[in-house]
């Protein structure tokens, strides 16, 4: 399995759309069997960024907060999605591998209770396409 987590000074980046680097892991049995640090493509367009993360292989994305449109595009791509993820990114690789990613303390700050990241794939919006962020000023979906 490959993941990709997008990071900024050793943390999970805040936000996807604008991420410059991911940390690439290829992991086996929750081991890690390699790692490597690599940049986003510079081109603004996201699909550029959906077809980078296909072309290197990659299954699993864990990222920050990432628009609707965007994370449409990525699951779309067949990728499993884990947004508005938080925290330094070796500790959410070890979550994510131990199976317990989805506790509230790798959740965004303001996202309590883990629900702008919904569950697995549909993580953040609703089946509906709403938002589930319980931020003020954020829209909360059924």
């Amino acid at each position: 399995m490959r993941i990709a987590l997008t990071i900024w000074n050793d943390r999970i980046a805040p936000l996807f759309d604008v991420a410059g680097t991911l940390l690439v892991v290829t992991a086996e049995g929750g081991e890690v069997l390699d790692r490597s640090r690599v940049p986003l493509p510079p081109d603004p367009g996201m699909m550029s960024r959906v077809s980078f993360l296909s072309e290197n292989g990659v299954s699993v994305l864990i990222c920050g907060a990432v628009s609707r449109q965007v994370h449409r595009m990525l699951s779309l791509s067949g990728l499993e999605v884990h947004s508005f993820v938080s925290g330094e990114a070796e500790e959410v690789l070890q979550a994510f591998l131990s199976g317990i990613l989805e506790s509230p303390s790798f959740s965004m700050p303001g996202c309590g209770m883990g629900r702008c990241r919904g569950e697995g794939r549909g993580a953040g919006f609703n089946r509906h396409g709403g938002n589930r962020c319980s931020r003020p000023g954020g829209k909360r979906g059924e």
